[in-house]
């Protein structure tokens, strides 16, 4: 059965949608000022040095070059899901290394089942004198635990001459940048 109530501007159910609509934009508004404000918090705890969970963000360019050579791309995000996170980096070639990539990986959700996985298979060894950290030759990689976040720094750096075609032996520089990284997660 319809209200008999009167419609338009005059009448009451017209003034009572207005004042909810009025405390729910209000409400939005409020609720905007604390989410923007808090976002203001964690900007400045990440400034202040605060674990950064970006993996385009826990290596500088300049480190990448450092340990290198050549001319280092800008990170550029790449596979990402609910769990880990990674960046690339485009290295050109130096006197002794072809160009290739280098790949940054953040796993924040299951890191130390993921370590503790790849401890128990056989292409991961451990890293003497690097604590919780694993190394894999065929995949060149090199995975540290930290807490619960698992930090991978992977090369990418195919020699094709002299035939056969082979991988540069990047195992230090990988080691020396994810150690730099750890400082970062």
């Amino acid at each position: 059965m319809r209200s008999r109530a009167p419609r338009g501007s005059g009448s009451r159910a017209w003034a009572v949608s207005v004042a909810a609509v009025k405390t729910t934009v209000v409400g939005a508004l409020l609720a905007c000022t604390v989410a923007f404000g808090a976002a203001g918090v964690v900007v400045d705890a990440a400034a202040a040095g605060a674990a950064t969970t970006n993996p385009c963000k826990v290596l500088k360019k300049s480190e990448i070059q450092q340990a290198f050579g050549g001319t280092v791309s800008s990170g550029k995000k790449g596979l990402s899901t609910p769990v880990s996170q990674e960046c690339e980096f485009k290295i050109g070639a130096n006197s002794d290394r072809p160009a290739g990539t280098l790949v940054v990986h953040v796993m924040t959700t299951g890191a130390k089942a993921a370590y503790n996985g790849l401890k128990k298979t056989s292409q991961y060894v451990p890293i003497e004198g690097v604590p919780n950290s694993l190394w894999a030759e065929k995949l060149h990689v090199v995975n540290i635990l930290k807490g619960d976040v698992l930090l991978g720094v992977q090369g990418g750096f195919l020699i094709t001459d002299p035939l056969p075609i082979h991988s540069f032996d990047d195992k230090t520089q990988l080691t020396g940048l994810a150690q730099i990284g750890l400082k970062r997660v």
